[in-house]
């Protein structure tokens, strides 16, 4: 899948798992889950987007994952 333009994106106030962050953002599964253990490793206070585990994975705040991969030098583009 191509990636898509961020003005693109539809950005709601919802929890999304790493594989519907993939989907939003155009993005590769694998890359998503990589960036998403990455923050993880870091204090809550000071990730970069809020992330919540789950049994079945991470859930990522998609508001601020949008932020986050639009800033130059971050996210996996």
């Amino acid at each position: 899948m191509a990636e898509l333009p961020a003005n693109d994106i539809d950005i709601d106030e919802i929890w999304v798992s790493v594989t519907e962050a993939a989907e939003k953002t155009g993005y590769n599964r694998h890359t998503m889950r990589k960036l998403a253990w990455q923050v993880a490793k870091k204090p809550e206070e000071e990730r970069e987007f809020k992330m919540r585990r789950r049994s079945y994975g991470w859930e990522l705040w998609l508001p601020d994952l949008i932020a986050y991969i639009e800033k130059p030098g971050h996210g996996p583009r």
